[in-house]
């Protein structure tokens, strides 16, 4: 029998679902890689985020064939230099545009309402009737135009935002109303009204939004980051916002996380937060079993070419 380790919070309800559709499967759960009841030595299917998934835990794992990330972002296991060469990875890519194109308009409204000072004004029982600025007739420009980039595209065009895309390989993409090459950024941003990073984190992808970037953003121009924290120069962010070259940001992901107490973010009155939860909703596990499913059916029947969201180990999906 295939044995299947799931290592995820809510590791019982996937190992459910796939107890009820392949009878053929040994299943493993764990919460944690600290949980100490699991045999490693056995596990040939890894089902996990990635996150706590580390060097020494892929050494106890000598059998391991393919790991399914939950994730769209598959960094966190190509860090791990003990991940045999040969182990198959693929990627949860797909089913997080909705929830990332709503966590970009939570922040980007939570930005236009200023949310920090109602709530303040609300703890201070304070009724201060002030005027906010409409997205509407605003510009977005979208640091990159995968399925996510698309999802918030569409959003965004539908509340009348004009939208630029920037990629790697530019063309026609539906959701934008141009797309340009990255090295374009800097000239793009300057017209920008918000710049939004969606980019997966890998080596090319490292400190991408810099502060050349910032410095090419008009003063009342905000920034939004729901990709990965090290896609960003996180202290030339800082500076940028202490001395207001850009308007504030909304920020969901960060280059360490949590974020350390003694973070300036923290305390940055025109920065709105939310801990990595953009990816965090409620129905995840229904949208990721089918990819689950899927795979696992071709991975048993010994048909690789099927599976979906084959990464090269480069980090790019095929």
């Amino acid at each position: 029998m295939t044995n299947v380790l799931v290592l995820e919070t809510h590791a019982d309800a996937y190992a459910a679902n796939l107890r009820e559709r392949f009878s053929d499967l040994e299943i493993q759960v764990a919460r944690s890689p600290a949980d100490d009841h699991v045999d490693y030595g056995k596990v040939e299917v890894l089902i996990a985020f990635g996150l706590g998934v580390t060097e020494a835990l892929f050494t106890r794992m000598p059998n391991l064939k393919w790991v399914q990330s939950l994730a769209t972002g598959v960094d966190y296991f190509l860090r791990n230099k003990t991940l045999a060469q040969d182990v198959l990875l693929t990627s949860g890519r797909g089913i997080h545009g909705p929830a990332l194109r709503e966590t970009v308009l939570h922040l980007m409204l939570s930005i236009s309402h200023d949310s920090n000072g109602l709530v303040r004004d609300k703890t201070s029982r304070r009724w201060d009737r002030r005027a906010w600025p409409l997205l509407a007739g605003k510009t977005a420009v979208v640091v990159g135009t995968g399925i996510a980039g698309a999802a918030i595209g569409y959003l965004l065009k539908a509340m009348d935002v004009r939208v630029i895309g920037v990629s790697q390989t530019p063309r026609a993409v539906p959701g934008f109303d141009e797309v340009v090459p990255r090295r374009e950024l800097p000239k793009v941003a300057a017209a920008a009204d918000y710049v939004i990073n969606v980019l997966p984190g890998d080596v090319a992808n490292r400190k991408i939004i810099d502060g050349n970037v910032f410095a090419h953003m008009k003063p009342s121009a905000y920034f939004i980051n729901v990709g990965r924290g090290d896609t960003v120069d996180e202290q030339a962010l800082i500076r940028a916002l202490r001395e207001r070259d850009i308007a504030g940001a909304g920020l969901d992901v960060f280059t360490t996380e949590p974020l350390p107490d003694e973070s300036p973010l923290w305390d940055l009155p025109h920065v709105f937060m939310s801990p990595h939860i953009g990816g965090l909703f409620e129905e995840y596990q229904q949208m990721a079993m089918p990819l689950i499913i899927r795979n696992m059916t071709a991975y048993l029947a010994d048909r690789v070419d099927q599976m979906t969201n084959v990464i090269d180990r480069s980090g790019k999906a095929t």
